[in-house]
């Protein structure tokens, strides 16, 4: 609605509606002081407060709308942040474990390849020693008047100088060495060819048979059919024959050769 007021007439004017009538207008003038022109300027100045009222009344209204939906466009965007913050700061947290986690895995790895570094020296040198162990054993040379066979030295004792078992031992261990322990069938029958009856490292300790070196019998052995018997009650001592290629017990008192290995 657009208004407007003529001064010389002394109306207002809006869309061709008129706040006083014609006989008004030609009783009333710019200066004119009636009551009748006081009603009008009035009028006049109460519609426009109206007009002021209704149009701040709806720009309040479309304000406070305005304001309300931006207040809850406010809150929801404060939500989603704080909402974004909370879980940036758990995916923070998760990735300082994943740090630390990863950290414990590469120390532990830097230990396994350590620990595996040192196994694969030791294995080396194991292999290594092994070698020359190997090497010097195949290169092993023996002392003169003994006898090499599968790479051991043999002691093969004087013809016609037979001895107890433990006076045969006693020659062995004044040589380094000690009476032979046949643990192969090679071995016997090596040693079996050396005399009629032979002593070997092997005698009775509280009923069980007992090597040289301290080890036990493992096994059967190489005894000839039905022994060892005991048949004397103290045969303790442990002969090898040519002619069975066996092992028999006898009395240590007796006098046999020997053959000692080194």
């Amino acid at each position: 609605m657009s208004l407007s007021f003529n001064s010389k007439l002394g109306e207002v004017e809006g869309d061709g509606w008129n706040l006083m009538s014609s006989d008004s207008r030609s009783k009333c003038g710019w200066r004119s002081r009636s009551s009748v022109c006081w009603i009008a300027a009035a009028a006049l100045c109460l519609g426009l407060l109206l007009l002021t009222v209704i149009m701040v009344a709806h720009n309040t209204s479309a304000i406070n709308q305005w304001d309300s939906k931006y207040t809850d466009l406010i809150h929801e965007i404060t939500k989603g942040r704080d909402e974004l913050r909370e879980e940036r700061d758990q995916l923070r947290g998760e990735r300082d474990q994943l740090k630390i986690h990863s950290s414990n895995l590469t120390h532990e790895l830097e230990t396994l390849q350590s620990q595996y570094n040192d196994v694969v020296d030791s294995r080396d040198k194991l292999q290594e020693d092994i070698k020359n162990l190997h090497l010097n054993r195949t290169n092993k040379t023996c002392n003169i008047g003994w006898t090499r066979f599968n790479n051991k030295c043999y002691f093969i004792s004087p013809s016609g100088m037979p001895k107890t078992w433990e006076g045969a031992r006693k020659d062995c261990q004044q040589k380094g060495a000690d009476l032979v322990i046949i643990t192969t069938r090679e071995e016997l029958d090596f040693v079996k060819k050396a005399f009629g009856i032979t002593w070997i490292g092997l005698s009775r300790h509280e009923d069980r048979w007992k090597w040289v070196d301290g080890t036990f019998l493992d096994g059967d052995g190489f005894w000839q059919d039905g022994e060892p018997n005991n048949s004397d009650g103290n045969e303790d001592c442990v002969e090898v024959s040519r002619k069975a290629s066996a092992w028999n017990d006898v009395p240590c008192d007796r006098k046999f050769s020997w053959v000692c290995e080194d």
